[in-house]
């Protein structure tokens, strides 16, 4: 593949075509594209920027990461805090909440990144679950709720964005099911 350096002058290329006004505008007019594309986007170039790191840095870390525990700490409180909708809204339209998802998304990708790996294979699956509890649980949310959680998108869009996380948590249920069952390997998880 590349090399380390030229990988992180592409991830930083990534970003920094994320981050231009017409682009950003793109991924934001709609809360499909806001938070199943650009938020998605920015945490992938955190992950692949924390697979590059240096091994010394990597080691630096460490002790302060013992069993990928506290950087999962991180990525969750980082990802939690990015679902709100009152936040999302604010990204749109104050400056430097939308600076601040720059900067944190790609933090909780990279602490992924680094930390997943070394997590216990019974927490990797009980995290799992719980992402996938979070997908239907927030799909069902947007989908059946009256009134409009995001100020800054329409009735429509939220309910369009209900659909496809309900969508993306019954694939990853029926693929997750088929390799637990059948050992049946549709989607690297």
């Amino acid at each position: 593949m590349y090399p380390k350096a030229k990988q992180a002058w592409l991830l930083l290329a990534a970003l920094v075509i994320l981050a231009l006004p017409p682009m950003q505008r793109f991924l934001e007019q709609s809360m499909v594209m806001h938070m199943l594309v650009q938020i998605p986007a920015l945490a992938i170039i955190g992950w692949m920027i924390g697979k590059i790191l240096p091994e010394n840095w990597k080691n630096n870390i460490a002790p302060w990461n013992r069993w990928g525990i506290t950087g999962i700490a991180l990525a969750i409180i980082i990802m939690t805090y990015w679902m709100l909708p009152r936040v999302q809204d604010a990204a749109i339209s104050e400056w430097p909440v939308e600076l601040t998802k720059f900067i944190t998304v790609p933090i909780m990708g990279m602490a992924l990144g680094i930390s997943w790996p070394q997590l216990n294979p019974i927490a990797q699956g009980v995290l799992k679950l719980e992402f996938w509890a979070t997908f239907m649980r927030l799909g069902w949310l947007y989908l059946d709720l009256p009134d409009r959680l995001c100020a800054n998108y329409l009735l429509s869009d939220q309910r369009v964005f209900g659909q496809l996380l309900l969508l993306a948590g019954s694939i990853w249920a029926v693929a997750w099911t088929l390799r637990i069952t059948f050992g049946i390997k549709i989607i690297n998880n």
